[in-house]
């Protein structure tokens, strides 16, 4: 899962506003501050007002469904405009609603739950004398916490920004219950670009799926067809130099290419979303000794509905997707047991 290593503070637009009412923004600055002026931005609205004895005041139209920005001096103030009043202190660089309730008072826990879950995180995984399994048990573990804690979310906002963020961070190996998810939210919430395209993702994962047979692709000449069912079972490392999950799952397939490699059971790497001479040198880092496709960016994992990586399949001799979303031991247990067949 790339969302507990990526993810600090995701904001989204949607293109839908709230219910025509008016949020008031306001703020002061310090006595001897140079500032003259202070930007907002929120939805399609750009202003830039003048302060006035240090203070500044301006009604918006209140939109639950995206954050806005006071920007000062080069510092930047997050809010959600939900209808109630809002004060921005640049000090601080805190905004503060009236209403304890309102959204954004929930977006603002929610990045202090962010936040501090993510420092917490690197803490344990950084202790010292951790191994590998030590590592992976960490990561499980908050993963499971940090899935529960972003469906719990989306359960509780499924017509505002909060949803939205939690729903495009959310990673489940359920479709059908991600899908209920995503049918639970707003009208315009489905319509926002990145679930429409999650929606998308789910329907080509689910054409995609184990017991179907495989969907080609090309990347500069080189076709995944050269490499799946030419009659021996393959493992494909979906993967890109930058995440961690993926460096951490190395050593697993390396173990099993050196035990299985061989007339029945072959290896495969497909780099993703990555820079190319960041793959070539990662490649070299991790001793990828198998047959790779560098450079394939979006065009398998669009086809695959991968949304995550690492995601491991394995195909059968004929291209059949026998097993998808490997990780850990049971990558070896799956290669065994296809092969004990």
């Amino acid at each position: 899962m790339k969302k507990i290593i990526l993810l600090a503070a995701v904001v989204l637009a949607a293109a839908a506003c709230g219910t025509g009412e008016i949020t008031k923004v306001s703020g002061s600055f310090p006595a001897d501050a140079t500032e003259t002026q202070v930007q907002i931005v929120a939805g399609e609205l750009d202003k830039t007002i003048d302060l006035q004895d240090g203070k500044f005041s301006i009604e918006i139209p209140t939109d639950v469904a995206s954050v806005a920005y006071a920007v000062s001096d080069g510092r930047q103030v997050q809010f959600v405009a939900d209808g109630s009043k809002i004060d921005i202190n640049f000090e601080d660089g805190v905004a503060v609603s009236s209403s304890k309730k309102g959204v954004h008072s929930r977006f603002m826990a929610y990045q202090e739950w962010n936040d501090k879950f993510m420092t917490d995180f690197r803490a344990k995984m950084s202790a010292e004398g951790l191994s590998e399994e030590d590592k992976e048990g960490i990561y499980e573990a908050a993963e499971k916490e940090y899935n529960a804690y972003l469906e719990k979310t989306i359960k509780a906002n499924p017509d505002n920004i909060l949803g939205l963020i939690a729903i495009s961070n959310i990673e489940l190996e359920d479709d059908e219950e991600m899908l209920s998810l995503i049918d639970g939210l707003s009208e315009e919430l489905r319509e926002n670009p990145r679930v429409k395209a999650m929606r998308k993702a789910i329907d080509a994962s689910s054409k995609t799926a184990e017991g179907m047979m495989f969907t080609d692709f090309e990347v500069d000449g080189v076709k995944f067809s050269d490499f799946i069912g030419k009659g021996k079972y393959v493992l494909v490392d979906f993967w890109a130099s930058w995440c961690g999950p993926c460096r951490r799952e190395m050593p697993n397939l390396r173990a099993v290419y050196d035990k299985f490699h061989g007339d029945k059971f072959d290896m495969l790497s497909v780099a993703v979303w990555d820079k190319l001479d960041d793959t070539i040198q990662a490649a070299k880092e991790e001793n990828i000794v198998w047959d790779q496709i560098m450079n394939a960016q979006r065009i398998p994992t669009e086809l695959y509905g991968i949304q995550g990586i690492p995601h491991i399949i394995l195909f059968g001799p004929d291209g059949t997707i026998l097993k998808r979303n490997l990780r850990g031991d049971a990558i070896a247990s799956a290669v065994a047991e296809a092969l004990a067949e």
